[in-house]
């Protein structure tokens, strides 16, 4: 008998079945992060990556793949919901929860002190993402502030908010967010992500609205000689997700708290210098020759109240009004 066969004999029964347990519920996965490699939602995907292999011991390893893979982010998100994917980025998406569409609201914070209170790694606003995540199937397990949204515009914005020229301004096709632009100022015209390069280059809109200033500069600095950072809303909901059957029926306690501190703690670590990164896009912006447009903290609290009269009645039709007074109470 060879000495690795005597050493299998040896093992006792309790031994065998843990190694198969662990065996079972082991596994190698691939995630694509939707961005490039400098993206903040990549930088935390590899840092979740890195700390899943340290804290599983290697039982469970998640691969970083650039771009989009495996399709579309929102398409992803249901895949993770329905179990066609066990783990992945996603964002939030109204086809697996109408409610979700809250991911993208304005109106809750307007300074990073703020949004870390809602979006950072204990951030209220998060956690109501996710419970309502959980009953779709999914819950997130780490994520990335990607910043404030602002507007691109094609030529020369208003200096001032609400504008006094109704600009043609892009919207996701989200009633709430329609609103919200109106009630800025602009025109809004809801149209598809992928067409908005070319209508923005064409000049069949003048502006895309819900623009953070890492997508600003990364994707539109060409077409554009003006940004106007409103800060009407924070964009931090994109993250890393699990099936929620898969998380909670093959994964073994200590295999789920892994998964769990590793995602706390590198959103925690993508945090840190969420402002800093902010602004340094806003200097690249600047450094295109893009005119960058800011206000103070007094009408940037302002452009937060507008947003909250246009856009939160349709958002409490969406979610009904326990779940706005929640909203209302964790809002600034």
């Amino acid at each position: 008998m060879n000495h690795k066969y005597k050493k299998i004999i040896g093992m006792s029964v309790a031994s065998v079945c843990m190694a198969v347990s662990v065996s079972a519920n082991a596994g190698n996965y691939s995630i694509g992060t939707v961005f490039g490699k400098d993206h903040a939602v990549s930088t935390m995907s590899v840092d979740f990556s890195e700390r899943v292999k340290d804290y599983t011991g290697g039982d469970i390893k998640v691969r970083v793949r650039y771009g989009s893979p495996f399709g579309d982010v929102y398409q992803i998100g249901k895949q993770v919901a329905n179990g066609q994917r066990k783990i992945d980025v996603v964002t939030v998406s109204s086809d697996i929860d109408p409610r979700l569409t809250i991911g993208y609201m304005g109106g809750l914070v307007y300074n990073y002190e703020q949004a870390e209170e809602l979006y950072g790694p204990d951030g209220g606003f998060m956690k109501l993402l996710n419970d309502i995540g959980m009953e779709s199937g999914y819950k997130y397990l780490a994520w990335a502030p990607t910043g404030f949204g602002g507007i691109a515009f094609r030529d020369e914005g208003p200096s001032e908010i609400p504008s006094p020229k109704r600009y043609k301004t892009r919207s996701a096709p989200y009633k709430s967010m329609i609103n919200r632009y109106a009630g800025l100022g602009f025109d809004p015209v809801p149209m598809a992500y992928s067409e908005t390069y070319t209508a923005l280059q064409t000049g069949a809109i003048d502006a895309k609205g819900a623009t953070p200033p890492e997508e600003a500069y990364q994707v539109f600095a060409d077409v554009m000689d003006e940004y106007v950072h409103t800060r009407d809303y924070f964009e931090g909901i994109i993250g890393i997700a699990v099936n929620l059957d898969w998380y909670q029926n093959a994964l073994t306690d200590e295999q789920r708290a892994a998964l769990d501190l590793a995602g706390k703690e590198a959103t925690a670590n993508i945090w840190k210098d969420a402002k800093e990164r902010e602004d340094a896009f806003l200097d690249k912006l600047r450094a295109a020759d893009v005119k960058v447009t800011t206000f103070s903290d007094e009408e940037y609290k302002a452009i937060s109240d507008l947003v909250k009269e246009h856009e939160w009645p349709e958002i409490e039709k969406l979610v009904g009004s326990a779940m706005m007074d929640r909203i209302r109470d964790m809002a600034y």
